[in-house]
């Protein structure tokens, strides 16, 4: 009885492993519809990891296809046919998705089973569609009447329509997104809204989806950014910024204290940063007498391209950058996704405004030097 005993405990001690195995796979399979549905190349990757080489295959006569992964975890694919045309897709262990998609368009009103993740994603961008048309044919409209007569009398009508279209899909956003704060298909709508204007819903988000899914790669980048925009708010001391400038010396941010101060995140590269210094050098001799200064913070990456566009655009204010290009340690502190990046601070080092640029930011100096 004991050898009987061993042996069943044997058994189940080998096949142990390979349970665990079969649950950790997921099949997505499909079925293309319409009449070019036969051979059409597929390839299910990772877009979170490109340095991994997605599978292939091509649909049947029936326009059928299948595709096992392995995953331990959430895993977000990418499931793509020839060109831009691609379906996102999030992936649990044990899921068994079916799917039925048109082979020209594959995230157009796809028939979504099996992957709640994935339906919510789809309802979502449908609705946002929806919105993003309307927005698109007043702006059409918008384009046509500039050159008629009576331009100037249905201008105001026209933006007011936009606005209230844009707004009906901002509050569809807050309201989806809040109330399905725990999904990953959140985390590809919430940069739909402005992170300062919503920052209750960000923090819900973040809060809800790392809560529930805390391995998720895109979870946990959207939780740091929260926790550094929180940093970053209106009021809050701005973060130091100690680097090196063009001679090598390290300059710090708090040596501007008590003037009032322009981060400009830029770099010679950048095309829109270098069409925008003109203005930027305007500003800074208009204001530099009352008290307004200017660190510019380079993302550059070659020191000579860096030093020549400083001489080239007149950029005479002091200049730092550690030559680490988007891995800058001041850009990280700062939350800085892309450039041109500003961030205006007052006398005493506080944040009074960011992302200002041309005549946002030259009403704003206007009103900070004709108050004090």
């Amino acid at each position: 009885m004991r050898l009987f005993s061993l042996t069943i405990a044997s058994f189940f001690i080998s096949f142990l492993p390979l349970q665990i195995l079969a649950q950790t796979n997921a099949v997505i399979s499909g079925k293309l519809t319409g009449d070019k549905n036969v051979g059409v190349s597929l390839t299910l990757s990772d877009p979170l990891n490109t340095s991994v080489q997605g599978i292939q295959q091509k649909s049947d006569i029936n326009g059928n296809f299948t595709f096992t992964v392995n995953c331990d975890e959430l895993q977000v694919y990418r499931l793509s046919a020839v060109g831009n045309n691609y379906l996102i897709l999030f992936v649990q262990p044990g899921e068994t998705i079916s799917l039925t998609l048109n082979p020209e368009a594959l995230n157009a009103t796809p028939l979504i089973a099996g992957s709640e993740i994935t339906k919510l994603t789809y309802e979502i961008a449908g609705n946002v569609a929806f919105f993003d048309r309307k927005t698109d044919s007043l702006t059409t409209v918008f384009k046509q009447l500039q050159v008629q007569p009576d331009f100037e009398s249905r201008k105001a009508e026209i933006e007011q329509q936009y606005n209230q279209v844009n707004e009906q899909k901002l509050s569809f956003l807050r309201d989806i997104l809040s109330k399905n704060a725990s999904s990953p298909a959140t985390l590809l709508f919430i940069d739909k809204l402005d992170i300062d204007e919503d920052m209750s819903v960000y923090q819900m988000v973040a809060d809800g989806v790392s809560s529930k899914y805390p391995g998720f790669k895109l979870a946990r980048d959207l939780k740091q950014r929260v926790e550094v925009e929180k940093k970053l708010a209106v009021g809050m001391l701005a973060p130091e910024i100690e680097l090196p400038g063009p001679d090598g010396t390290i300059f710090k941010l708090s040596e501007l204290r008590g003037k009032v101060v322009l981060i400009d995140f830029w770099a010679a590269w950048c095309g829109p940063c270098r069409r925008e210094n003109p203005a930027v050098v305007k500003m800074y001799n208009r204001f530099k007498d009352s008290g307004f200064d200017i660190l510019g913070v380079s993302l550059d990456r070659d020191r000579d391209a860096w030093l020549a566009a400083i001489e080239k655009d007149g950029l005479v204010w002091h200049q730092v950058s550690d030559l680490k290009f988007w891995q800058s340690e001041a850009a990280a502190a700062y939350g800085v996704k892309s450039i041109p990046h500003t961030v205006l601070i007052d006398r005493d080092g506080k944040i009074i405004a960011r992302r200002l640029r041309g005549h946002e930011l030259e009403k704003k100096l206007e009103e900070i030097f004709k108050t004090e």
